[in-house]
């Protein structure tokens, strides 16, 4: 799989058959529906998208541009991740991923939608830190303090229980770049261990989940990316260092 970001003028590569996933590596809606897939053990392609300079075929897929976007058929696509990984929990039900009792199932929507006041506060510390009230920092504590409450009323090694399910694929995007913002100057998301020693805990668990594991990148990869996008000019190739091998040739031929 290349990393490489396609941007405006990049042809949109040929269709193989499989399930075609647009994504964009650093973000973490896309990053949701590659763990889904993955979980599933579903055969499928990443295509990686400049969200910046986007091709002009990503909009046959996604009306918006955004990611992610799910070519299903050639040339039929679906589009946001909740939308994306419902279809693919009942399209591929051999492995389910939601919670069996109906009352679960809720519950752990809940948990996804009680937390998305931490994702907001985490989207305006890294890129726009010049919006950031103290409002917003209290509400990404407070989300995870409920994060931890429900852990430990739970008492399993993940929310959906002795394996990571949907509830867990869903938040961890976010935990996994929380990370990285004491890393860019903002110490007070910093998730302290006499604190959040449950947490943090559960957050070594989830990056022994497989379907993690594959895609897991390190808060100072995060940091990065995100120091690279607060100068303006947003580094999405960054991890793919066959690409610049690749250019390193075709500049001496020239």
């Amino acid at each position: 799989m290349s990393e490489k970001h396609l941007q405006a003028g990049d042809v949109l590569p040929a269709y193989n058959g499989k399930l075609r996933l647009f994504a964009m590596r650093f973000c973490p809606y896309a990053e949701r529906s590659v763990l889904v897939l993955n979980a599933k053990n579903i055969d499928y392609d990443l295509v990686f998208i400049n969200l910046d300079h986007k091709p002009e075929w990503i909009f046959n897929f996604s009306p918006r541009g955004t990611v992610p976007a799910l070519e299903y058929e050639q040339g039929k696509s679906i589009f946001d991740s909740n939308i994306i990984n419902a279809y693919l929990d009942e399209k591929y039900p051999e492995k389910p991923l939601q919670a069996s009792e109906p009352l679960r199932r809720a519950q752990d929507k809940m948990i996804v939608e009680n937390f998305a006041p931490a994702q907001s506060a985490y989207y305006t510390a890294a890129f726009n830190p010049q919006n950031l009230q103290s409002d917003m920092v209290e509400n990404f504590h407070k989300g995870l303090e409920g994060l931890q409450k429900e852990l430990e009323v739970r008492g399993t090694k993940f929310l959906h229980g002795s394996d990571a399910g949907w509830v867990d694929l869903t938040i961890w995007p976010f935990l996994e770049r929380f990370l990285c913002l004491p890393l860019i100057g903002k110490t007070e998301f910093a998730m302290d261990s006499s604190k959040y020693g449950l947490l943090l805990a559960y957050i070594e668990a989830m990056k022994t989940v497989p379907a993690v594991k594959s895609y897991y990148l390190a808060a100072e990869t995060h940091a990065k990316f995100t120091e690279s996008h607060a100068k303006g000019d947003p580094n999405y190739n960054m991890l793919d260092t066959s690409a610049v091998c690749c250019m390193r040739p075709r500049k001496k031929k020239e």
